[in-house]
């Protein structure tokens, strides 16, 4: 039936191109923009998870950055760390050279002094984006922390809540020195003659210069300084230096059962002699009598003198090298004893393995955080994987596809014509 108010065939035929253009219009944008599902109404589920994931994705990303700020903090602790435990074995090494007699202390202890300050400037300068664990002041409350925490991932559960994971650097254990260490080191009980002795001293004959000498609630002990003690450390009892003399108190120490190992002798600058006992504290007590024919400087009275107890700051504990009986930045050998001197390579050795520890801790966790970051950066290649499969365009598919629905386009709009023609022909009856 052919009627002139009603054009089925050109309806039809303008349904099919509508139905063609809007299916060139989606095709010709998933071309466009490389995605299948650009927006939520091309398939709203589909939307919904690519843009939760890219959004942790993103999160991710911040996660990376974060790992990599703490990667270069761990680095540069552990750069300084290493740094120190050379400059330590290098003091060992000056130290065990002053235990030669030979050695001027005086000469070393400049080395040492130039060596702890390059020590305390490692610790000072490891220094990354603000933080310093090497060198802190734990007085600080607002920018020290004792445990410095790294950002390393987090994850979202099925309600939607966000948890963060991190790795955790233990700074007080690694800390080199703490500006708010008040811990003072005890002491040690020390006397000191009162003058010092010029020239020589005579001790042959009957003479002598015999001192009896208290430790703590001990008995007291006599050693005996005359000629007899002279024997093998003078080459001459009437005339005694107060090197000599200081040998032999040493080496009579060292033969009194009682005295062995708790009490030494020293000259100080002014060549005075000086007792100290080896004991630190509040009850290294020590009491020394002149009781001779020969007065070395202790005259005939008993003089006490006490060693004072050390005391902990509640500010903080201090560094590995800023604390302890004997202090690593407290070495000075200048007027030291042989026994100080072993003292201080005791101290040295027990901080080189201290700040040993402390690197091998930075160590560990500088692989941990490394092997996060390369964790994170697999996980967000996983995730944009993910992205894709759900919401990335076909190209191939889809310029086939175009190139299809272009054709169709073009038949549909010749057959649009071919329809809006045929009117024309019946009206062609009536010419």
């Amino acid at each position: 039936m052919t009627s002139l108010l009603t054009n089925t065939a050109a309806m039809t035929a303008l349904t099919t191109l509508k139905s063609i253009s809007s299916q060139l219009d989606t095709t010709s944008n998933r071309v466009s923009t490389g995605l299948r599902v650009s927006t939520a109404a091309d398939n709203a589920a589909y939307w919904s998870i690519a843009t939760t994931i890219r959004t942790d994705n993103n999160s991710l990303g911040a996660v990376k950055d974060a790992l990599g700020l703490g990667s270069s903090a761990v680095d540069t602790a552990y750069t300084g760390v290493n740094n120190v435990i050379t400059s330590l074995q290098n003091l060992r090494s000056k130290l065990q050279t002053a235990t030669s007699s030979s050695v001027d202390r005086s000469k070393v202890q400049e080395e040492i002094t130039a060596t702890l300050a390059q020590i305390k400037a490692y610790a000072d300068s490891s220094v990354s984006s603000g933080q310093n664990w090497l060198s802190v002041d734990s007085s600080d409350t607002a920018g020290y922390k004792d445990t410095q925490s790294v950002v390393a991932g987090f994850t979202r559960d099925k309600t939607g809540a966000i948890t963060f994971s991190n790795v955790d650097i233990d700074v007080k254990s690694i800390r080199l020195y703490d500006k708010a260490a008040s811990v003072t080191p005890e002491t040690a009980a020390k006397i000191v003659a009162g003058k010092a002795v010029n020239g020589t001293v005579d001790l042959s004959g009957s003479n002598d210069a015999s001192l009896t000498i208290q430790i703590g609630s001990n008995a007291s002990e006599t050693i005996k300084l005359d000629a007899i003690a002279m024997a093998g450390v003078a080459a001459d009892a009437e005339k005694v230096t107060k090197d000599e003399l200081l040998s032999a108190i040493n080496k009579s120490i060292a033969n009194n059962t009682n005295l062995k190992g708790l009490v030494t002798a020293s000259l100080d600058e002014a060549g005075r002699l000086s007792l100290q006992t080896t004991a630190t504290g509040a009850t290294a007590a020590l009491s020394v009598t002149g009781n001779a024919s020969v007065d070395v400087g202790f005259g005939s009275a008993a003089v006490t003198a006490s060693g004072t107890a050390g005391t902990t700051g509640t500010a903080g504990a201090g560094g590995i090298l800023d604390t302890g009986a004997t202090r690593i930045t407290d070495i000075n050998i200048s007027s030291a004893t042989d026994a100080q001197v072993a003292t201080y390579i005791t101290a040295v050795d027990k901080a080189i393995a201290a700040v040993t520890t402390a690197g091998s801790k930075l160590g560990a966790k500088k692989t941990q955080i490394d092997t996060q970051i390369t964790f994170v950066d697999a996980l967000k290649k996983a995730n944009e994987r993910t992205i894709g499969t759900l919401v990335d365009a076909d190209i191939e598919e889809e310029s086939t596809k175009l190139k299809a629905l272009q054709t169709q386009q073009q038949l549909a709009v010749q057959a649009l014509s071919i329809a809006n023609s045929s009117s024309q022909n019946v009206l062609s009856l009536f010419r």
